[in-house]
């Protein structure tokens, strides 16, 4: 196993040379950057089974390592399935995509909800592998009350994170907007937003007129630890595939008032581990906001259920254990392929 990046390091990628893995950058400056191209080639090594990618210039640049290497491609895709157009690929992007998709050997979802979006985009459906992310289950997290009162969280509040990227499909104002009015009918209700991203400015005159229901803290590291010290977890989303966010709340028992998109229905069980409400009726949020906040004790139940069902489906051990089960497979086949053509490399 080795792993190349194309235009920087990253966080984990002195962390990932410390543990022994092979690891090395082609320093791409643009898709078009020939040297970086040849450099990429270069240091991918010798022949490989599988080659696996992630991101649109990964996925070119991976393509043209797999059919280089005679191996197969492994695209992964993490996107929600989204018919509206809500978070489209520029121009360019599809055209330069479009005649690696159908050669994928195999694309790895997150979620069954992506299979529509994925056909749509030209992958073959005996090409789709849906391997559910993970998260570990028992994350390292700091003492709740200590958070909170960082946090400046009033005693008996009942605290409603939103933890996201700041984009347009997460509809974070929404979360502001309802959050503001469950505080009206139940002023033990508070709110966070967590994250940072192009909606943050407009999002914030919406926090301004919440009257200090709602505050934001912008990008956080220590979110796990926030939603830890929170209440609930709420996620107003317009499209989803399977978000990290949801199945870290879970892993540390907390309940998850959500939109009904995308991969959710397959993590979160209306009034089992959380609560689902329609994207259409926002304000289903306020009404389930404030009966959690009056029965903390089926609030406690619903992240306990949640906890289970993160431990049991979305653990780390099971997503590392489904590229296992994959890349054994393309192994095999590699394997076989040169046995019946000794020239294939």
């Amino acid at each position: 196993m080795s792993v190349l990046t194309l235009d920087g390091s990253g966080v984990y990628f002195d962390e990932v040379r410390a543990r022994g893995v092979p690891i090395a950058c082609a320093g791409l400056r643009h898709r078009a950057d020939p040297v970086g191209l040849a450099r990429a080639v270069q240091l991918a090594g010798p022949p490989s089974s599988a080659i696996v990618s992630r991101g649109v210039s990964a996925h070119l640049v991976g393509h043209v390592l797999a059919r280089r290497q005679r191996a197969a491609h492994v695209v992964t895709e993490h996107l929600g399935d989204d018919p509206l157009g809500i978070r489209p690929l520029r121009p360019h992007q599809r055209l330069l995509l479009g005649p690696m998709r159908p050669r994928a050997n195999v694309v790895v979802a997150v979620s069954t909800s992506q299979t529509a979006r994925l056909m749509r985009d030209g992958y073959r459906p005996d090409a789709i592998r849906v391997i559910p992310s993970g998260v570990a289950d028992d994350p390292p997290v700091r003492e709740r009350q200590a958070v909170r009162a960082e946090l400046d969280v009033g005693r008996g509040a009942f605290l409603a994170v939103l933890v996201a990227a700041l984009r347009p499909e997460k509809r974070a104002a929404l979360f502001v907007e309802q959050v503001t009015a469950a505080h009206a009918v139940q002023p033990s209700i508070h709110g966070l937003v967590v994250g940072d991203g192009p909606e943050a400015a407009s999002v914030a005159r919406v926090v301004a007129r919440s009257k200090g229901a709602v505050r934001m803290l912008g990008f956080r590291s220590d979110a796990v630890d926030i939603m830890h010290a929170a209440d609930v977890l709420c996620l107003t989303s317009a499209v989803e595939a399977l978000p990290l966010s949801v199945l870290d709340a879970m892993s540390v028992a907390r309940p998850v008032v959500a939109t009904n998109v995308g991969g959710l229905p397959e993590a979160i069980t209306d009034g089992e581990n959380g609560v689902l409400i329609s994207p259409d009726n926002p304000a289903d949020m306020a009404l389930a906001l404030v009966e959690l906040a009056r029965s903390r004790a089926r609030a406690e139940a619903l992240g306990r259920a949640g906890r289970r069902r993160q431990q049991r489906s979305f653990s780390i051990e099971a997503m590392t254990r489904g590229y296992a089960e994959l890349l054994a497979d393309l192994n095999r086949a590699a394997v076989r392929a040169r046995r019946r053509d000794p020239t294939t490399t």
